[in-house]
């Protein structure tokens, strides 16, 4: 199937609308935003602020992923390399391939 110029595919949402509209999302956030900034932290204990901080955190700095560090580099050879240790083994092959020709049998079959 060929990419089809103005095809509409991707275009429509199974899902449909958000239930949620742009303005309620919009106040939900000014609304938290102001309940936070409302917050004296001066009159916190430290347990307090540090429970705090922690529960801010991840809304601030990014999530850690893990990266594996022994990640070992294989080298992929990119040719096979056929060294004839013998002029028996040359023959050998020789013939074989003359064989091939003559019974027109492609010799890619065997790689």
């Amino acid at each position: 199937m060929a990419f089809e110029k103005g095809n509409t595919y991707g275009k429509h949402n199974k899902r449909g609308r958000s239930k949620i509209g742009k303005e309620i999302k919009e106040y939900i956030e000014s609304l938290s935003n102001d309940l936070i900034r409302s917050i004296d932290t001066e009159s916190l204990t430290d347990l307090e602020k540090i429970q705090y901080v922690k529960l801010l955190l991840p809304y601030v700095l990014a999530k850690k992923k893990e990266i594996d560090i022994n990640n070992e580099w294989e080298e992929q050879p990119i040719f096979e390399v056929n060294v004839l240790d013998s002029t028996d083994t040359k023959e050998r092959l020789d013939r074989f391939e003359a064989y091939a020709k003559d019974n027109n049998i492609d010799l890619k079959e065997f790689e």
